[in-house]
């Protein structure tokens, strides 16, 4: 049986939301910015995975999970379709989160999300993986077969942000093999940060 986190909601904005690590000090940055230049429905990044929605606009449900085995055929339950797997590295200590585009983590959702044959409660949707392992990935979906129509169909004016009910995710994470972890850096002094940032340092620091 998976590990199963709490079921979040995420405000998408311009049709696509991150799930993914928060960077923190002492690891390199990375950059994060996906390539939208590509019509795949899950887009990967250093540290996060882009999930491209078919609706502008709208509030989803969404739940993480740690599995040991990818999900059987008939998947996580009734109404949910695979919509991709991918493959992810963890960059930072993979610590995995929803989030809104651009909002900031993921609020709880306001009921519970059924999958696996249980009820996930509503709280924060976030898993911890081991940045020693790397992860096969699997996003399913309910709804996203009709949900722009749904959209496009609703009365004029109606509030489709706070709208629950358009498409549902689950991204559900399995290991697939080792990696060496990520690593923080050497905590770096003034003087060489100055060095760095100005070509040499300070001459009272000489």
């Amino acid at each position: 049986m998976p590990h199963i986190g709490q079921a979040g909601a995420v405000n998408i904005e311009y049709s696509h939301f991150p799930i993914g690590e928060l960077w923190e000090p002492g690891f390199e940055r990375r950059d994060d910015r996906p390539d939208f230049q590509t019509s795949e429905a899950v887009v990967v990044a250093p540290g996060r995975i882009v999930v491209r929605s078919r609706v502008q606009e709208h509030t989803a449900p969404v739940v993480l999970a740690l599995s040991g085995s990818k999900a059987r055929r008939r998947g996580p339950g009734a109404g949910w379709e695979l919509l991709a797997s991918v493959a992810y590295h963890p960059v930072y200590t993979g610590r995995m989160a929803a989030f809104d585009t651009t909002n900031g983590p993921a609020r709880s959702a306001s009921e519970a999300v059924r999958v696996f044959g249980q009820q996930v409660a509503p709280g924060e949707p976030a898993i911890d993986l081991d940045p020693s392992h790397t992860y096969d990935v699997q996003v399913w979906a309910q709804g996203r077969s009709d949900s722009r129509e749904r959209f496009e169909d609703a009365a004029p004016g109606a509030d489709t942000e706070d709208a629950s009910d358009l498409e549902a995710y689950l991204i559900v994470f399995t290991p697939s093999g080792t990696q060496k972890p990520p690593s923080q850096s050497a905590p770096e002094s003034r003087r060489d940060r100055l060095a760095r940032n100005h070509g040499k340092p300070p001459l009272n620091a000489r």
